[in-house]
């Protein structure tokens, strides 16, 4: 694998309570270029994110101590801006869209393929590493986007968002003033393949509403077009 496609991923921090899984995962991650720190419980986990603040988390859904999404829904509630990649035997639809809805990034059934398992770990480091574009000429002061900080200047401030948040946001100022349907957002955004039935744009939207609208119950700048999807309007005009 060359330096310019390798994961831009430092540091990655794999829960996982099977012993043989784990020393798969870190054989796979090792063949990719990268290491990872691996534990087995959720104190554990907690303990090694504050050594070393992941790039990446592969977390296990149950645990010997507790429900891993129940983690991934605080690490997000705390700000936590990395991938988390979600690895469970629960693989039916509904289990990896509540995933989803809670904040994670991506979500691998078990068992996989480990050729699936470098795809998914390679699409999350696109996510994480896509080029920042100017946001779309005429608008006001507001708007503007930084990159590195993965941060927006709305009508609130600055705001530092999560990866995703970040990617969601800057898509719909480059749509501004073109209604953009779910199916589209969950392509172009979450890069899905497929579409399933899930309320994950919904949920992201409602959060970056808190972040950027004085009333989030009656939004101005990221309006829901009924039946249809979402648009964003710079100027807020009612």
């Amino acid at each position: 694998m060359s330096a310019e496609s390798a994961p831009p991923f430092r540091s990655i921090l794999l829960v996982e309570d099977e012993p043989g899984l784990t020393s798969a995962i870190r054989i796979a991650i090792k063949k990719m270029g990268m290491d990872c720190m691996a534990v087995s419980t959720l104190e554990s986990a907690k303990k090694a994110f504050q050594k070393i603040r992941p790039d990446l988390i592969l977390l296990d859904r149950n645990l010997p101590d507790g429900e891993g999404l129940g983690w991934c829904a605080s690490l997000r509630e705390a700000r936590y801006d990395g991938m988390i990649l979600i690895l469970t035997a629960k693989g039916q639809v509904e289990d990896r869209v509540k995933g989803l809805n809670i904040g994670a990034d991506d979500y691998l059934p078990k068992p996989f393929s480990w050729s699936e398992f470098e795809a998914r770990i390679q699409a999350l480091a696109r996510r994480a590493r896509t080029p920042s574009r100017h946001a779309p000429s005429g608008e006001s002061i507001l708007w503007q986007l930084e990159e590195a900080e993965r941060k927006v200047l709305g009508p609130k401030g600055w705001v530092t968002l999560t990866s995703l948040e970040f990617k969601l946001v800057k898509f719909l100022m480059e749509s501004a003033g073109r209604t953009i349907p779910r199916d589209e957002l969950l392509k172009k955004v979450w890069g899905f393949s497929f579409l399933p039935q899930t309320r994950t744009v919904d949920h992201f939207m409602g959060r970056l509403r808190k972040w950027f609208e004085s009333d989030p119950e009656n939004p101005r700048f990221l309006i829901t077009v009924r039946g249809s999807g979402y648009r964003f309007d710079p100027e807020g005009k009612l």
